[in-house]
């Protein structure tokens, strides 16, 4: 049986860049859903953004989902995992390797880039953790 999951995240450095940063996460699967955010100390924006989008992963696979759709308002992010663009910077090199080796756990993965009102959720999670 497969149970494919839509997840949308987002990550944020505020008030300065690298800065205090967070992220935030949703899972939507046709019968549950859930969502995340958490404080990750100093980091920069693109940081925070493979760390959603890593955490949204873990916690897919952890649920069962077999399919995965990820959505995020992170062009970059977005096209370096799909590997359209270079990722020149070492730890963010990592970053993207955890989150391609986490998506070879599905039996389908996709990642698109949304505008940010289609990932309002997901931004008012890191919002939510930085006004903390």
């Amino acid at each position: 049986m497969t149970t494919p999951a839509v997840i949308h995240f987002d990550g944020g450095a505020r008030p300065s860049n690298p800065g205090p940063a967070a992220i935030g996460y949703t899972i939507e699967v046709e019968d549950w859903s859930d969502e995340g955010s958490d404080h990750l100390g100093k980091a920069t924006c693109n940081e925070a953004e493979y760390h959603a989008l890593i955490r949204g992963l873990e916690v897919a696979s952890e649920k069962g989902c077999t399919e995965v759709d990820a959505r995020g308002d992170s062009q970059l992010v977005v096209r370096q995992v799909m590997d359209g663009w270079q990722t020149n910077e070492q730890h963010l090199r990592e970053l993207r390797d955890r989150a391609r080796d986490l998506s070879e756990e599905f039996e389908t993965f996709e990642i698109a880039w949304v505008d940010r009102e289609e990932n309002l959720r997901a931004d008012e999670l890191v919002d939510r953790e930085l006004d903390d």
